[in-house]
């Protein structure tokens, strides 16, 4: 299965790559590519027989964040408006703006915040699992461990 999605992506990337040759109004710019989260993990993808991509627009208001959480998946986050700040749990941050795209830690706790003057917007994806959350927050961590 895995090299069936592998295979389909190339195809998509190739047929992208000649209609752009054919077709001066199309440009394809690559945003990101990585195999490291932003934690310095190494990507892993979910082993179960429902894969499933999901992808969502979050908006957090200036002065307000997403509150704690873990994405247990692949999840990549790309910034369409503002400035967003990511804090760990050691206490470390890492900034992205507009324009910028990277892949989430998994199974690590990190927040999300807007000290900026203006809305975020981010586009955020998931490589998921049918029927498997794509975010954890601690009380629910704490529930299923008990």
């Amino acid at each position: 299965m895995r090299q069936q999605v592998s295979a389909f992506i190339s195809m998509c990337a190739l047929g992208i790559g000649m209609a752009a040759g054919a077709e001066s109004d199309v440009r394809v710019t690559p945003v990101m590519k990585s195999s490291m989260t932003i934690s310095g993990q190494r990507i892993e993808y979910p082993h179960g027989a429902k894969p499933e991509m999901y992808a969502v627009i979050v908006e957090i208001q200036p002065g307000k964040e997403s509150g704690r959480h873990l994405h247990p998946i692949p999840t990549y986050v790309h910034i369409l408006q503002g400035t967003l700040t990511i804090e760990f749990e050691d206490g470390s941050r890492q900034v992205f703006k507009e324009g910028q795209g990277f892949l989430e830690g998994t199974n690590s706790w990190h927040n999300g915040k807007n000290l900026g003057d203006a809305p975020v917007k981010a586009l955020v994806v998931f490589a998921g699992e049918e029927g498997t959350s794509n975010m954890v927050r601690p009380d629910e961590h704490h529930a299923a461990r008990h």
